[in-house]
């Protein structure tokens, strides 16, 4: 089958196309049957995609307590703004907050207030869920946005499949599922570059429908205007609000009422820019492209933009050569589409530069984020990991497995298309992919400072290219299959052989775990969460070794049991009795070979993989690297006004369950004796490995004074001292 996408040849169902991306009121026409199916299809396509990553992102989302260091650390942020009602200089703890730029706090703080995170008391329920709804609205959003831009240029079922490659790789779930920056970033900047696509490829001879220029006079939507007000409008407001330059300033007869001035005019200076890209603004794609980097900036900085921008230059060069590169200087709408971006970006960032508040390292925000979080990273190195190449090969292999073995074979193929000067928008797309993959994947290769969650940009032009080419191997010979699926089966086995071995290398891909830590320590697998097996005399095997191994062999299983159906069935002739609603959706009412039942099984195997991966193994995790369950039981055994200790502990989430009201004890034994020498029983939560250091610091007598009270936690557990 033709990777181009017949339907969207014809000028009505690029319309259509058009309505569904951009909601320009375009329509197919009622007569046109060919259309008219194609667009049925599209829209079945769109909610099977949209079922799988909801499906697999969304259920028991908040079940499960926030992941230390990172999740606690942000959270406590975001909470800290509700209490200090400062919603723009963040804060932790008793001093400024500056190793993440906003987005993600101002996301949260609203939602965490509607649930009283700022009031007294224990962590109301439903905290998690509500922490980790952005990304994983994020993350459900990008996937569609694969599905629905891929689908532009490749055929339907490249684009499902695409699609769903990106919402079954565990690393992407796990990273949906988290309340952390990475997923924000990466799939907003993910978004924005998507989103140029239609308007970077030239159109084909012969395929004036699906020409740029087109792309580029739509006018913009009235939702898009409204958006971007909304992303503008509140920042101005605050910034007037909470503004330090604004301290003391009467110039309008008193601070407050020149603030709430300064607002009100910032405020309507925002709509009226609003309604001037409504009136006068046209190139939908390009200023929502705009708005996706800018809130990609305010996710974690420039990096996915700079990597973007790379790319879109990158292609155009290839694409078009120097004539092509200069074109885009020409877009229409291009210098609304840069005030979008700077009244978007900009204004939180020049309020930090002229702020002179200071971390907890007493740095300024520049120093600390520009110069240590941002370039340090990059040239210097800080603390993480150490590597070359093989450093984010083992990380995707972690992340997208079972795709894993399928991406190297795809991003070759895809190489080889590069070979030839492309000659349809199909290849063109191919070049956009390859492109960025290479770009993400060699610029954090080249950074001295290596974390996990770095290759998770890398992972969505990996599932376009994987995606195609499941696409071209649903009409390949059994031959093909055997070769492509067997060396993806080995490679695969020797990723989850790995994760049995060290199963913590899932957990690493979305919190701290570096060096100088002992996995065997805060992952005992060995010891805790095992399952009994129905056969000898009451074996136990580890939960945590078992289960990768178990989900992949069902991955891979389900392919070779449906072909052996298949062939059971009589081959050819068994697959006019197929299931017609699976073969309506991955369009396979034509196909008479052995790929429609590999294709079948390969991706209800992955589905079945990453939710097993998300609800087993991320659920099971959370028990050993979350203090949600110690601190409640805390509150539930406190009575008045017993302290909550933390002796000699700096894994944020004592702090964010607590809500800041914990006695932290870092070092100084004395001031732990002093506390204990108080009336009254004292909880002390301790790492375990330091509950020997804890005797020794509280001396004589110490095994008589002390109860412990919560030990189902590998890492930490909570005692009571009396």
């Amino acid at each position: 089958m033709s990777t181009t996408s017949p339907p969207l040849k014809s000028v009505a169902a690029a319309e259509a196309a058009t309505d569904f991306v951009v909601g320009s009121g375009a329509v197919a026409r009622a007569d046109d049957v060919d259309v008219g199916e194609s667009v049925r299809r599209d829209r079945w396509a769109v909610l099977l995609v949209i079922g799988v990553a909801a499906g697999i992102i969304l259920p028991l989302l908040g079940a499960t307590g926030f992941f230390d260091p990172w999740e606690t650390n942000y959270g406590e942020v975001a909470r800290q703004m509700i209490v200090r009602d400062d919603y723009l200089y963040p804060f932790w703890k008793d001093a400024h907050f500056f190793s993440k730029p906003i987005l993600l706090f101002w996301l949260t703080a609203p939602l965490y207030a509607l649930l009283g995170a700022g009031d007294p008391g224990p962590m109301p329920w439903g905290i998690e869920f509500v922490g980790r709804l952005p990304s994983a609205l994020i993350g459900i959003a990008t996937v569609v946005g694969v599905f629905v831009v891929a689908r532009q240029f490749w055929s339907r079922r490249a684009a499902t499949l695409s699609a769903i490659v990106l919402a079954t790789s565990p690393m992407w779930a796990f990273l949906s599922r988290q309340a952390i920056t990475d997923m924000p970033y990466v799939g907003l900047s993910s978004l924005g570059l998507l989103l140029l696509v239609p308007l970077l490829i030239p159109a084909a001879d012969g395929d004036g429908a699906a020409d740029p220029q087109r792309w580029r006079s739509l006018r913009v939507p009235r939702w898009l205007a409204i958006l971007i007000v909304v992303c503008i409008a509140p920042q101005f407001w605050e910034i007037a609000r909470s503004g330090a330059f604004f301290d003391r300033v009467t110039l309008l007869g008193g601070e407050r009422i020149t603030r709430v001035v300064v607002g009100l005019v910032a405020v309507a200076a925002a709509v009226a820019f609003g309604v001037l890209v409504r009136r006068r603004g046209n190139n939908p794609l390009l200023l929502a492209s705009a708005l996706c980097f800018a809130l990609s900036m305010l996710a974690k900085g420039p990096v996915g933009f700079v990597l973007s921008v790379i790319v879109v230059v990158v292609v155009a060069l290839l694409l078009g050569g120097v004539s092509g590169l200069m074109a885009i200087a020409r877009w229409p709408s291009l210098l609304l589409a840069v005030a979008v971006f700077v009244l978007v970006a900009a204004p939180w960032p020049l309020v930090m530069l002229a702020y002179d508040g200071l971390d907890e390292s007493r740095k300024t925000w520049f120093q600390r984020f520009v110069l240590y979080d941002l370039l340090g990273r990059v040239g210097a190195g800080v603390h993480g990991d150490r590597g070359g190449l093989e450093y984010y090969v083992r990380v995707l292999g972690f992340g997208m497995v079972p795709w894993a073995g399928f991406v190297p074979v795809a991003v070759f193929q895809g190489l080889l298309r590069l070979r030839d000067r492309p000659t349809t928008r199909a290849d063109g797309f191919v070049v956009v992919a390859v492109v960025w993959f290479f770009t993400v994947f060699l610029f954090f290769a080249a950074t001295t400072t290596k974390f996990h969650h770095y290759a998770l940009p890398a992972i969505v032009p990996a599932a376009l290219l994987v995606g195609l080419l499941l696409d071209q191997l649903t009409t390949s010979s059994a031959r093909a299959w055997l070769v492509v699926g067997g060396f993806s089966l080995l490679a695969s086995v020797v990723v989850v052989r790995e994760l049995s071995t060290a199963p913590w290398e899932w957990i690493d891909l979305f919190t701290y775990h570096y060096k100088g830590y002992k996995p065997e320590y805060y992952f005992p697998v060995d010891t805790i969460d095992t399952i009994t097996l129905p056969v000898g005399a009451g074996l136990a095997v580890p939960l945590f070794r078992v289960v990768p191994v178990a989900l992949a062999v069902l991955a891979f299983g389900l392919p070779l049991i449906l072909i052996t159906v298949w062939w059971w069935r009589g081959g050819e002739a068994g697959v006019a009795r197929s299931d017609g609603v699976v073969r309506s959706l991955f369009d396979l009412d034509g196909e008479r070979g052995i790929g429609a039942p590999a294709l079948v099984g390969v991706v209800l195997g992955a589905v079945l993989f990453t939710i097993g991966a998300t609800q087993i193994v991320l659920a099971r995790s959370s028990a050993h690297w979350s203090q949600r369950w110690l601190v409640d039981t805390y509150h539930s055994l406190r009575q008045g006004d017993e302290p909550l200790i933390a002796f000699q502990m700096d894994w944020k989430g004592e702090t964010f369950y607590a809500k800041n009201r914990e006695i932290q004890i870092k070092k100084n034994t004395t001031d732990l004796k002093t506390l204990l020498a108080e009336p009254g029983r004292e909880f002390v939560l301790v790492q375990s490995d330091r509950f020997a250091g804890l005797k020794t610091a509280i001396g004589r007598g110490a095994d008589e004074r002390i109860t412990v009270l919560d030990r189902s936690n590998a890492k930490w557990m909570l005692v009571l001292v009396d």
